[in-house]
């Protein structure tokens, strides 16, 4: 019976070291799924930046750090933020002289502050143009969010005490997890807003009572502190060598370091490849 393997991205698949996939970690995610075993990313990333690392042979994903399944190419299990709360957020956002950006299950959009920080952080990881990856549009008005479910919010802000009246302000609906992965660059200034309980952990529980397994078949794969309720939730806990020691304290196995194939080691102890 084919297992389910949830993989976090930034530092668990992504080396944070060289800023590529171990070619080990490619073959074993290859083996797993001729062995007849499910892969999927884990990540706060939204869809479309999975993409820089499709070549890994993972298609689906929980995204926005638990809000949303994307299985086939099509969305599942979405937990949509109220139109009425993204566009409260937003304009606090704006109040505070800060950056946005909203994603969708599919896109990101972003307002121009925003954007000028990814564009010049990020204009190297993709073959395409960086307007073709980030939408440089600011949705304000009610239909265009209407049009677009949104996910996940991002905020970056200028300075510290400006985030921290934000998060003093936050509408009580959302959890405001501090920056990580890509945006760990702008560390306090900056922070991901999904609904409250979204979570990696509950999207995983969610996911695997909607196929109808049990929680038993799920293998998680992690590093960060982030990561320690997908950790608690799976049946099975994989812990990075390069991990944070809390995500290791939660782990049911404590594999080598992504460049020393943590990941490749990891599933031949379980024999999943």
């Amino acid at each position: 019976m084919g297992k389910y393997l949830f993989f976090d991205i930034d530092g668990t698949l992504l080396s944070d070291v060289t800023h590529t996939v171990p070619q080990s970690a490619i073959e074993a995610i290859k083996k797993a799924k001729e062995n007849g075993h499910h892969c999927f990313f884990c990540t706060g990333r939204s869809y479309f930046m999975t993409k820089e690392i499709s070549f890994t042979g993972i298609e689906d994903a929980i995204i926005a750090n638990g809000a949303a399944v994307v299985r086939d190419g099509k969305p599942e299990l979405q937990k949509i933020i109220s139109i009425d709360v993204v566009k409260k957020t937003l304009e606090l956002i704006e109040e505070l002289g800060g950056g946005y950006q909203i994603i969708d299950w599919k896109n990101g959009y972003q307002n121009p502050y925003t954007h000028a920080m990814f564009e010049e952080q990020f204009k190297k990881k993709f073959d395409e143009p960086v307007e073709e990856v980030f939408k440089k549009k600011s949705m304000k008005t009610m239909a265009e969010i209407e049009n677009n479910p949104i996910l996940k919010i991002d905020a970056t802000f200028d300075t510290v005490e400006a985030a921290e009246r934000f998060m003093k302000e936050l509408d009580p609906s959302l959890t405001f997890i501090p920056a990580g992965g890509y945006t760990s660059t702008f560390g306090a200034k900056a922070g991901e807003m999904m609904n409250k309980g979204v979570s990696k952990g509950a999207a995983i529980k969610d996911f695997m009572e909607a196929v109808g397994e049990p929680i038993e078949n799920a293998y998680a794969f992690g590093d960060s502190t982030n990561d320690i309720e997908m950790l608690e939730m799976a049946g099975t806990a994989i812990a990075m060598g390069n991990g944070a020691d809390l995500a290791k304290a939660v782990a049911d196995y404590v594999t080598d370091t992504v460049d020393n194939d943590g990941i490749y080691n990891a599933m031949e102890h379980y024999k999943l490849i």
